[in-house]
C-alpha cells in the first residue's frame, strides 16, 4: 500500500515536471526546507477537453498561463491580484477568494477549462429540461402549441422580453403551431437532432 502512494506522488511530481519545470523545482525545494508541497487538485471525472475544439483548448491555456503569475500551474490569490494589478485594478481578497471558491480544489488546468465548460454549457442536464417541458404537455404529445409557450415564456417565472422571444423563435423547432420541446432540448444542449424520435 506505502509503495502505491510512493508511486502516485511519483506520477504526479512527474506530470508536474513535464507540464511546469519551474513547479517541479519550487516543489523539490520546498520539500528539502521542509514545507510540504501543494497538494494536486483533483482531475475531474468527465472529459472535459472533449466539450472544446484543440484550438479553443489553447486558447484556454494561453489565458490560463496569462493568469498563472508565478507559473506553478495552479490559479491562486496572489496570481489573481497580479493579473488585476496588470490591469490597474484592485479587487480585494475576498472577491478574489470567491473566484477561487467556484474551483471544486485548487485550480490547475483542468479545473479552469471545467468551470469553463460548465459556464459555455451551463445548462440544465438534458432530462431536466425534458422533464420542465413535460410538466405543461398534459397528453404526452411531445409538443407544446406554440400560442401556449409563447404565453408560458412571456407571462411565467422570469418573463421573456420581445427580443428574447424574437431570438428563441428563430431557432425554435415549430411546424404548424406545435412547438417540437424535444428538438428544442436537443438544439439547446448541442446533441444529434436526427436522434429524436
Amino acid at each position: 500500500m506505502a509503495s502505491k502512494a510512493r508511486i502516485q506522488r511519483e506520477r504526479e511530481r512527474a506530470d508536474q515536471t513535464a507540464s511546469h519545470p519551474d513547479a517541479a523545482a519550487k516543489s523539490e525545494e520546498s520539500v528539502e526546507n521542509g514545507s510540504r508541497p501543494k497538494k494536486r487538485a483533483t482531475r475531474a471525472t468527465s472529459n472535459v477537453f472533449a466539450m472544446f475544439s484543440q484550438q479553443q483548448i489553447q486558447e484556454f491555456k494561453e489565458a490560463f498561463t496569462m493568469m498563472d503569475q508565478n507559473r506553478d500551474g495552479f490559479i491562486d490569490v496572489e496570481d489573481l491580484k497580479d493579473m488585476y494589478a496588470s490591469l490597474g485594478r484592485e479587487p480585494s481578497v475576498k472577491d478574489l477568494e470567491a473566484m477561487l471558491k467556484e474551483a471544486p480544489g485548487q485550480l490547475n488546468f483542468t479545473a479552469f477549462l471545467t468551470i469553463f465548460g460548465e459556464k459555455l454549457h451551463g445548462t440544465d442536464p438534458e432530462n431536466t429540461i425534458l422533464s420542465a417541458f413535460q410538466m405543461f404537455d398534459a397528453e404526452n404529445k411531445g409538443f407544446l402549441e406554440e400560442e401556449y409557450i409563447k404565453d408560458l415564456l412571456t407571462n411565467m417565472g422570469d418573463n421573456f422580453t420581445n427580443d428574447e422571444m424574437r431570438s428563441t423563435w428563430k431557432e425554435a423547432p415549430i411546424h404548424g403551431g406545435h412547438f417540437d420541446y424535444k428538438k428544442f432540448t436537443k438544439i439547446i444542449k448541442g446533441t444529434n437532432i436526427e436522434d429524436v424520435c
